[in-house]
């Protein structure tokens, strides 16, 4: 079979599948993503020159720390950075729509089905990094920076409650796909004091080193339980989450160095940032809902694909 039909086939399988089972988080993040971008092109028009964060302390060179040019008397500020924060926003419309049909259809084939909590703060999480980063490129004051910076900590602190806990359970000799109530509150208690502490607590100067510690923690992990456990989770989710996820560093270093930097550009590095970092939240989340799933017990994907296969295959004669 030639390559290109396998993947012409493979991409209507795709649209279908997805258009069936996820029209309307499609459609509402759609209209979310629209109605973000309109918001911020009336606020700039109507209250320019309103000086509206003035009355908060920000850093005297701020205007120049990123690529993308900073009108200080507009209301947002980097109307790019911020709109590009869209991605967090239509992500957490996602993670929480997938923890409802899980409680709904009763699916416990893994840790984060069975434990519906991991779907909802990731979702949480989100929305909480979209809240941040637009606020912090909308006014780019020096508290919103800092709870920008928290979300952050946030994002990097969920991947490795989540390898810990499966780590531990995995130490324990306990399944995955059954809620554990005392494992569960140990994650949040442990979890929750290092997210405190880094926002609050911690200098900056320590922050950063630890966050690369905890990165370090989060892949040596993952590679623990993939030799302990090897062939149960889709490595094409986790290439796709390495893959964004390195293409977000580099875009972030370009903004720093100002490389490929247009000022006046539609996209800047630092937005491509916040696309890259967001979709490798997003293709992370796909690969550990992806431990021990089984298509053949999807029935919308089985029938979309014998359906996909029948018409390609009557094209072909």
């Amino acid at each position: 079979m030639h390559w290109r039909y396998r993947v012409r086939r493979q991409l209507v399988f795709l649209r279908k599948l997805f258009w069936e089972a996820y029209r309307e988080r499609i459609l509402l993040s759609l209209v979310s993503t629209i109605l973000f971008g309109t918001l911020i092109s009336i606020l700039n028009k109507v209250f320019y020159g309103s000086h509206f964060w003035d009355r908060f302390p920000l850093e005297s060179d701020i205007s120049v720390w990123f690529c993308e040019y900073t009108d200080m008397e507009r209301l947002v500020r980097q109307p790019i950075n911020t709109f590009t924060n869209f991605i967090y926003l239509i992500s957490s419309i996602f993670f929480f729509s997938k923890g409802l049909e899980d409680i709904k259809k009763k699916r416990q084939y893994n840790l984060i089905t069975a434990n519906h909590f991991y779907s909802f703060v990731l979702a949480i999480i989100s929305l909480y990094t979209f809240s941040c980063s637009s606020l912090f490129h909308s006014s780019l004051v020096s508290f919103a920076s800092n709870m920008d910076f928290s979300a952050v900590y946030s994002i990097t602190l969920f991947p490795l409650m989540y390898f810990t806990h499966r780590v531990i359970l995995d130490l324990r000799g306990k399944p995955s796909n059954v809620k554990h109530w005392n494992e569960r509150l140990m994650m949040i208690i442990i979890f929750g004091t290092a997210y405190v502490l880094l926002t609050f607590v911690i200098s900056l100067h320590y922050v950063h080193p630890i966050v690369g510690t905890f990165i370090v923690l989060i892949i040596c992990f993952g590679f623990y339980l993939e030799k302990r456990d090897p062939n149960q989770t889709n490595k094409d989710y986790l290439i796709a989450t390495a893959v964004t996820i390195i293409l977000a560093v580099i875009f972030f270093e370009f903004d720093i160095k100002k490389i490929w930097c247009d000022p006046n550009g539609l996209i800047n590095p630092h937005s491509l940032w916040h696309l890259f970092n967001g979709a490798s939240v997003f293709f992370f989340y796909l690969y550990i809902r992806s431990e021990r799933y089984k298509p053949e017990k999807d029935m919308l994907r089985s029938t979309i694909r014998e359906d996909v296969h029948a018409k390609f295959a009557i094209k072909k004669k």
